[in-house]
């Protein structure tokens, strides 16, 4: 395994114009905070502080981040150890990293460690279909993000193109056994709110 930087074509590259993404300091119980895929700028540790369990597989990442979040090296696959220990639940733009085929396995495993009536709040990007997009097969997306403090931290990400949408997370929502408080799509930009039903509320 490498670290060395894949050479990509730039006209391989779908491109998305800069787009603002505003976190509020989101209401949430005063019990700990899953933050799946943690690596990177680490904004809901920004946010939140040492509140916030970082998981992301990657050791470097979250040896990266400059935040009071505690970190954890480990696959959002596979929570092992971790039970309904958790009130509030977070994903910023980390799902698009993840294999399609384990999109499911991370919702289940999200909607297993929190408590009843706890919730994920999810930032991610809709992506067309790579036979859509004339031979471009990497998607970029800059952001402008916004904090509750006022500061803002500019960011981007990109990946491989795989089809993404509001409907499709909504679907895998509720096959995890998810209600969707809340969901919205701004540009390209994915913002949604699910809840773990309370126990003797399973719809």
């Amino acid at each position: 395994m490498t670290d060395r930087p894949i050479k990509i074509d730039p006209d391989e590259i779908l491109y998305r114009e800069r787009q603002p993404v505003a976190v509020p300091d989101f209401p949430c119980p005063p019990g700990w905070i899953l933050d799946i895929g943690g690596g990177g700028e680490g904004i809901i540790g920004l946010v939140k502080g040492s509140r916030v369990v970082s998981v992301d597989p990657i050791k470097r990442e979250l040896a990266e981040v400059q935040n009071d979040a505690l970190k954890i090296v480990m696959d959002a696959r596979e929570l092992g150890f971790l039970d309904e220990t958790f009130d509030t639940a977070a994903a910023f733009f980390c799902l698009m990293y993840i294999d399609a085929a384990d999109h499911l396995a991370v919702f289940r495993e999200v909607h297993r460690v929190l408590r009843p009536g706890g919730e994920w709040w999810m930032w991610d990007v809709a992506m067309p279909d790579a036979a859509s997009t004339d031979g471009r097969r990497y998607f970029m997306i800059p952001l402008t993000v916004g904090l509750p403090d006022g500061h803002e931290v500019r960011t981007g990400y990109g990946v491989p193109i795989k089809p993404q949408s509001i409907e499709y997370f909504r679907e895998l929502a509720a096959e995890a056994g998810f209600e969707v408080v809340e969901a919205a799509q701004v540009g390209d930009v994915i913002e949604m709110r699910l809840r773990k039903r309370e126990a003797g509320n399973q719809a």
